[in-house]
């Protein structure tokens, strides 16, 4: 073992260390375990938000959408799926609706969103097939699709006869509005994974939505789904400049921007809060460290006049600070990854899905953000060693030995 290590090591946990001492530091090498461990299960539960919520919106949503401005029925449907084959990029095109309703089953009702789909796509049947809780994806056109948090609030089961009633269509009857209602059966229930899906979102045959709507045969627009996500923007703009006025293209990224923004936002607010705990932990190191030099400072003198230099003197010091550091480091970050493994493994923590989206706590450790942590960590804590480290090094040999 390097000497100067040795005498560090010795000085940092050698037999005439007081109790106090012990003390200090243990607590300085438990503020850096905790500030290790925090950062990365915090950031390892964001990131897993941000994969999760991103992969549950693209799964069960289109990539890019074909519209009208101010939202006009398109009738010519076909033709803009004709004339985008030529995008390589593109896997499948399909038209939809997309309305709002009202449903009822007995006694129970709630505001849904209507989602008219081609019962024939396979494509979309896939994507739908995925989720599928109960029962079987509509193959006929009086067939209905629900989400399982809705399906649960009306109380309603698969085989089940629901009523859809929609503003569209209505007859007037004594100066009231009675608004069209249309019969389903429920051939599925499906979980997306999202409350906002499963509590809201209901599927019926696209024919049928079109009827109810009073479209004649048109659709709110063509949904694309794409091979590459993140060139969704880029793609939409490519599309929305061949196809012209009147039409216009949304993407899955401009559509939740503002929550992707507020989740990146939260991340690094939760980083800034949890590096306070590391800082405050380096004072701990700082004050450890102040501590050892004034119970040491007898022996300090001695080895001055033994013949090590002042840079030797400083490196025993920073070498405590490291010992300190290393210890609190590695096993903070052995603490937070198991704790990322039970919490990915088990997902024993629930989560109220009407607040939070998701109902269960997602984890993604990532290796660059426990990597950034470490580093960061090791910078503050070297920071911290340099003061008592210096205070050391400049003391006189003389006054050190003639200390009590």
């Amino acid at each position: 073992m390097n000497r100067l290590l040795f005498i560090a090591s010795r000085h940092l946990f050698g037999r005439r260390k007081t109790i106090f001492g012990y003390i200090t530091t243990g607590i300085a090498i438990g503020g850096i375990f905790i500030g290790v461990a925090s950062l990365i299960i915090v950031l390892s539960v964001m990131n897993g938000f941000q994969k999760d919520v991103k992969e549950r919106i693209v799964d069960i949503n289109s990539h890019i959408v074909v519209l009208k401005y101010f939202n006009e029925p398109v009738k010519n449907y076909q033709e803009i799926i004709d004339s985008l084959k030529d995008f390589k990029d593109i896997e499948s095109m399909t038209p939809f609706i997309y309305s709002k309703g009202l449903i009822q089953f007995e006694n129970y009702a709630d505001g849904v969103i209507i989602r008219g789909f081609d019962i024939k796509d396979e494509t979309t049947r896939r994507v739908l097939k995925k989720h599928l809780k109960f029962g079987d994806v509509p193959s006929e056109q009086n067939e209905l699709y629900i989400g399982i948090d809705l399906a649960e609030d009306i109380r309603a089961h698969t085989g089940d006869l629901i009523t859809v009633a929609t503003p569209f269509g209505s007859t007037e009857t004594m100066g009231s509005l009675i608004p069209k209602l249309s019969q389903f059966t429920v051939s599925g229930v499906f979980d997306a994974g999202m409350y906002q899906y499963n509590s809201e979102l209901i599927y019926i045959p696209i024919e049928r939505a079109s009827e109810i709507f009073g479209l004649n045969k048109g659709v709110t627009g063509v949904e694309l789904r794409i091979k590459d996500i993140y060139k969704a923007p880029e793609l939409a703009a490519k599309i929305e400049k061949k196809l012209g006025y009147p039409y216009r293209t949304n993407n899955w990224i401009e559509l939740n921007g503002s929550l992707f923004a507020a989740l990146a936002l939260e991340k690094k607010i939760m980083f800034l809060i949890l590096l306070l705990v590391i800082i405050v932990a380096a004072f701990n190191i700082i004050t450890t460290l102040i501590m050892i030099v004034m119970e040491r400072t007898t022996e300090i003198g001695v080895l001055k006049t033994l013949g090590l230099s002042k840079n030797e003197i400083l490196r025993i010091y920073i070498y405590q600070g490291v010992i300190i550091n290393l210890i609190g480091t590695v096993t903070g970050l052995l603490a937070g990854l198991t704790a990322c493994y039970f919490l990915s493994k088990y997902k024993f923590i629930d989560l109220p899905g009407q607040v939070y989206l998701l109902d269960k706590l997602p984890v993604d450790v990532q290796i660059l953000d426990i990597a950034f942590v470490l580093l960061l960590t090791i910078v503050v804590a070297f920071i911290a060693t340099l003061y008592p480290a210096m205070k050391a090094a400049s003391m006189d040999a003389v006054k050190a030995i003639r200390y009590e």
